[in-house]
């Protein structure tokens, strides 16, 4: 197998930066892919590769089917793109006004649509099955896990699971690895503190929600504080707080909104009941009543050691030694691949997108978000060697 002889036969190093374009050009907000599925599927049928459509409603699962029996790997690449006005100037800009991949996804979708190639190409070689998820809705409602609710993990059934993400912390040529915990979980709580209004000189005539919230907020950092080991880490934040309607009277309802991050399963839960705790016991203490609510999001994705050593020595292997960044530290946003690693061992990493030569580094989500379209290559040949390496495992 050589892989760099295929992309030069097929020109597969011109043809990504035109799907990339294309896609860029033509984004597509969460839950509403239709016309980049649609053109998933055209190249799928191009290169005859079997897929079905419609999976989580907008998103596309392909399948290479080896010729020798073996383990079922899966990639995965998001779709979605966000709400924002593009300021990049390029000439392949945004044609949707206040829509742009300011997240990479289009390079995501890029570069499994030609590995998707590649490996159909060498089908004849492959020892098992290789899937592919085009996922929608990574950046709202959390489409990997109405994929897997759709069946994607199943027939065949999946082994293990790969999945990459640009990261303009990193020039082109660095990858980004990080055993075990790698992003985190969020939830949601929304909370209504009732109380009773009186005249701002008569405070004692009423039950002040404004200084029930002031103590809420306070008291709540203590869990972080002192309930979380200060070897891992979780956040609470309360973004939104709406109270009052003049100067000079005691606030009857107050509404606070915030979100707790954390890097695990028993944390996130020791973390939310912790808090719901003080919340209720603050009111309590202060004649309020207090409504709290969780709403979960995404949950924490936990790389795999198996998989990812895997994917370590694959790097090491394209960009050598100094090319590899082990990550010190986890990422407290969070990433919906979580439901993949949940059900099966898998890995994320990090592909570096950065050029210096293009100026200063600009982040995700930023309305002039660009990527160093030389590094799509990097993160379709590491894909294929992960791979095969995962497909050969206990062959």
């Amino acid at each position: 197998m050589d892989v760099d002889k295929i992309i030069k036969k097929y020109k597969l190093d011109k043809e990504i930066i035109e799907i990339r374009r294309h896609i860029h050009q033509n984004p597509e907000l969460s839950e509403m892919e239709n016309e980049t599925a649609e053109y998933i599927c055209k190249k799928l049928d191009e290169w005859n590769i079997e897929y079905i459509k419609g999976v989580a409603d907008t998103g596309v699962v392909a399948t290479v089917r080896g010729d020798q029996p073996g383990n079922v790997v899966a990639l995965r690449g998001d779709m979605d793109a966000l709400p924002i006005d593009e300021e990049t100037n390029v000439d392949f800009a945004s044609i949707n006004k206040g829509i742009m991949h300011a997240c990479g996804h289009d390079s995501h979708v890029s570069i499994l649509l030609i590995t998707a190639r590649i490996m159909n190409l060498l089908k004849d070689e492959l020892k098992g099955n290789v899937k592919f998820f085009f996922q929608p809705a990574e950046e709202t409602i959390g489409g990997a896990a109405r994929m897997i609710k759709d069946g994607c993990m199943e027939n065949p059934k999946v082994d293990y699971v790969l999945g990459l993400h640009v990261d303009p912390a990193y020039d082109t040529g660095i990858v980004g690895i990080r055993y075990g915990k790698m992003y985190a979980a969020s939830d949601m709580i929304d909370l209504n503190i009732r109380g009773k209004s009186a005249h701002g000189a008569h405070p004692n005539e009423g039950i002040d929600t404004i200084a029930v919230a002031a103590n809420i907020i306070n008291t709540v950092q203590t869990v972080i504080s002192r309930n979380v080991s200060p070897l891992n880490s979780a956040v609470c934040t309360f973004g939104m707080i709406k109270g009052g309607t003049i100067r000079n009277q005691i606030a009857d309802n107050t509404r606070l909104e915030g979100i707790i991050r954390t890097l695990d399963q028993d944390t996130r839960l020791s973390v939310r009941e912790k808090i719901r705790t003080i919340c209720e016991n603050i009111g309590k203490a202060m004649g309020a009543q207090i409504e709290f609510n969780v709403t979960e999001s995404y949950s924490p994705l936990i790389n795999n050691d198996e998989v990812t050593r895997v994917a370590e020595k694959n790097a090491k292997h394209l960009v050598g030694e100094k090319g590899v960044v082990l990550e010190e530290y986890p990422d407290l946003s969070c990433e919906d691949f979580s439901y993949f690693a949940m059900n099966k061992p898998a890995c994320y990493f990090h592909l570096g997108c950065h050029n210096p030569q293009n100026g200063a580094r600009v982040d995700l989500h930023h309305p002039q978000f660009t990527i160093d379209e030389n590094c799509m290559m990097l993160g379709v040949k590491l894909q294929v060697e992960n791979v095969i390496s995962l497909l050969n495992k206990g062959a």
